[in-house]
């Protein structure tokens, strides 16, 4: 199950986002509660529960963005509606929102069971809801709710990866940073962190023993032929999906800072594995197959193609309503966008469209008019956050993985060994 805070703004877009879902009965209006005369009326439009939201919220005007958007999704089915509205209402009460005014609404037209939450971050005596470390107490409320131990989790996670296969200690680290942890070492212990605090703890020396010297040549093989089949049909973000769903192969792209990968690991969850990616497929044998790079690659491939936005009012016409067809027409955005031919691509804080074809690079609040270019947005940001599940644990993973920069052979790989250099902690 996954928690996710999606993006605060100023005029409670995630409201129209959320009744637009509902009128092309892909959503459904699960609980209304605390808009107080509200709640007896009939036939109430979107803006009368963006007025009160707003109502609420200029009772402090030190929060220029009081917006509570949220999502909780389920793996496929594995939860109802009813199921997860009570979910979703025990976790806003320990969130400290039982007494907001908030919406619920279930989705269903995507593969996992979602609902969305929008409230206020003002309470009605002006004071603003606790919003520290937001993000963790939202995945450890959570987990309250349906019953994960967090601290059990990780034992049982470090002992699952070294089960696997591989041949560095950053293969190993790999593993667990598939599953959302983070690392720090101390003394010979590695630290493992999820949700801001250490769940557990692994002696080094214990990773290092169970490191391999050679891959297994034969599941090297199958997975190049994986490869091969099915890397032409994919970009790359649909590629490293496929993978995941149809084989489980997580693949974690490596690079330093903007620059393009110069690498990549295989983690094969299937075979129990971790593998270079040289091991398998040259990078650049890879990159040559796949059908479409992603926007942000192609963008700094290409950077004087997609520098100035474009001004011809016919044109502007024209992705307008393609944004329009994307956003309405398709269960997802992501789907849409895909389908009329435009990206949607962040630089800086502030979010472009795209069209390869013909270079135009366009900034969406110049393109699109404010309401619309917030629903877009709520659009965009909720379909992002809710394409990919990979555990009931809150793991979130968008593709492509682009991974830290690491040198696994020359610092803990076989080369050390074979050239017989003392190990170290660097990554």
């Amino acid at each position: 199950m996954i928690v996710k805070i999606l993006s605060s703004a100023a005029s409670f877009p995630g409201v129209d986002y959320n009744t637009s879902k509902m009128d092309r009965n892909k959503g459904e209006l699960m609980a209304v509660r605390n808009f107080g005369a509200l709640q007896g009326l009939t036939n109430l439009r979107p803006e009368d529960y963006i007025n009160y939201l707003k109502m609420v919220s200029a009772t402090n005007k030190a929060v220029s963005k009081p917006q509570f958007h949220v999502t909780i999704s389920t793996e496929g089915r594995l939860h109802n509606k009813h199921e997860l509205t009570g979910i979703a209402e025990q976790w806003l009460d320990k969130m400290g929102y039982a007494a907001q005014p908030y919406l619920i609404v279930f989705h269903k037209d995507t593969d996992n069971n979602h609902i969305h939450l929008v409230s206020t971050r003002i309470d009605k005596n002006g004071k603003k809801i606790n919003s520290g470390f937001e993000k963790n107490r939202a995945i450890q409320q959570l987990n309250e709710v349906v019953g994960i131990a967090p601290v059990l989790n990780a034992k049982s996670d470090i002992e699952n990866a070294l089960n696997y296969s591989y041949s560095t200690k950053a293969q190993f680290m790999m593993i667990l940073e598939a599953q959302g942890y983070k690392f720090s070492e101390n003394e010979g212990l590695l630290n493992i962190i999820k949700y801001g605090k250490v769940q557990a703890q692994v002696n080094t020396q214990q990773v290092l023993a169970h490191m391999g010297t050679e891959p297994d040549k034969k599941r090297t093989a199958q997975l190049k032929a994986i490869l091969y089949k099915y890397t032409p049909q994919h970009d790359l973000s649909s590629l490293t999906q496929y993978l995941k769903s149809k084989h489980g192969l997580i693949l974690l792209l490596h690079a330093k800072g903007d620059q393009p990968p110069y690498g990549y690991s295989v983690i094969d969850h299937a075979g129990k594995n971790v593998f270079k990616g040289s091991e398998i497929l040259a990078l650049k044998n890879l990159l040559s197959m796949i059908s479409n790079p992603p926007v942000d690659q192609r963008v700094l491939a290409e950077p004087v193609k997609y520098q100035l936005a474009d001004d011809d009012p016919g044109r502007r016409t024209y992705y307008k309503a393609m944004l329009k067809v994307a956003t309405n027409n398709y269960p997802d955005i992501r789907q849409g966008l895909h389908q009329v031919g435009i990206d949607i691509y962040e630089r800086d804080n502030r979010y472009f469209l795209i069209n390869h074809k013909d270079g135009a690079f366009i900034p969406l609040d110049q393109l699109l008019e404010p309401a619309d270019y917030h629903r877009t947005l709520e659009a965009f940001d909720a379909s992002g956050e809710l394409e990919s599940e990979l555990s009931p644990e809150h793991l979130f993973i968008p593709p492509p993985i682009i991974a830290e920069s690491i040198d696994d052979e020359a610092i803990n790989g076989r080369n050390r060994r074979r050239k017989k250099h003392p190990r170290t902690n660097s990554r």
